[in-house]
């Protein structure tokens, strides 16, 4: 046998390898942060970081509400059909929940800055979700989601927009509270 039949017997080997075993798990997270396959689809995205498995991407605010100047919002993935709290200008030890069918809750406090996300639980549609906060001991609630992406009142996922709170403070940004 010579050197390069040696040489293209391995690269067929390589290639059909491959091929068979799909390659490694590093590539696959890859893609799915990559936006090519979110990481889940509903209650497999339960108690799961939006942003660790991609589902923060194309995601949109479905509810949000104030209280206070903590905004709260209700966050919807149409990829992935879950939702997550997000609460902005908070104070250490606020709690942002979100609340998904059939009573799934979940919930994180904000430990140091001025923001927090919930993990998420499964949503088939923005409805079927409403996000919840504590803040300064009380807690305030969105509306369930609706059916389109309110108007932003955040830039991008790490820095809310400087906006003031409404006058009527704990009233409702284009949802209604509890």
């Amino acid at each position: 046998m010579s050197i390069a039949s040696a040489f293209l017997a391995l690269v067929a080997g390589i290639l059909l390898g491959a091929w068979m075993f799909g390659g490694n798990d590093a590539e696959r997270t890859g893609r799915q942060n990559a936006g090519i396959d979110p990481g889940c689809i509903e209650f497999e995205c339960r108690n799961k970081d939006s942003q660790r498995v991609g589902c923060h991407l194309g995601a949109w605010t479905a509810a949000a509400t104030w209280s206070g100047r903590t905004y709260v919002e209700l966050r919807y993935s149409p990829r992935c059909r879950a939702a997550w709290a997000r609460i902005t200008e908070a104070e250490v030890g606020d709690t942002a929940r979100v609340e998904g069918p059939r009573g799934v809750r979940s919930q994180r406090a904000v430990t140091y800055e001025n923001d927090v996300y919930s993990p998420m639980v499964e949503a088939p549609y923005p409805a079927a979700a409403r996000a919840c906060a504590v803040v300064g001991g009380k807690e305030v609630c969105t509306s369930s989601g609706g059916s389109s992406p309110l108007p932003p009142a955040i830039t991008d996922e790490r820095e809310p927009a400087r906006k003031a709170a409404p006058t009527g403070s704990g009233e409702v940004a284009g949802a209604s509270g509890r």
